[in-house]
């Protein structure tokens, strides 16, 4: 009988790269692709074929108060007025049990937004920053 280990990913996995350092106070990252695409019509009532567009890459990457203060810090140091003004690329490594490494990587990502808040009660901040990127490789060796 044939044995398998199907454990998947899980969020002790993860690493996260921003600015050319791992990310200590992240909370989360999400991402995706995109692709405009539309049913090309002619005579008939079926579509004739899919006509693909753009793509578009974009995600939000949470981090706790501490880390975007960090960036926003490190965006001083080089000259820009905050952290939406920086371009730089992310890199996202899940690193299975057995040392499989899967490695996604955001080329030219800019956060376009950089919210702050905070409420009674909270124990801790965090922050959603949504960024787009250039482009995506995903599963660089």
């Amino acid at each position: 009988m044939a044995t398998f280990n199907s454990k998947e990913y899980d969020w002790t996995t993860v690493t996260v790269v921003l600015l050319g350092k791992p990310v200590e106070g992240i909370r989360g990252i999400e991402y995706k692709s995109k692709r405009a695409k539309e049913l090309l019509f002619a005579s008939g009532k079926k579509a004739r074929g899919i006509q693909m567009g753009k793509k578009e890459y974009e995600g939000t990457i949470t981090v706790l108060q501490s880390e975007l203060i960090a960036m926003q810090t490190a965006a001083k140091a080089k000259g820009y007025d905050d952290v939406t003004d920086l371009e730089f690329d992310i890199i996202v490594s899940y690193i299975s049990e057995t040392g499989v490494v899967q490695t996604d990587k955001f080329v030219n990502a800019s956060i376009t937004e950089a919210p702050n808040s905070i409420k009674e009660g909270d124990l801790y901040s965090e922050h959603a920053l949504p960024f787009i990127a250039c482009d995506v490789e995903y599963n660089v060796v």
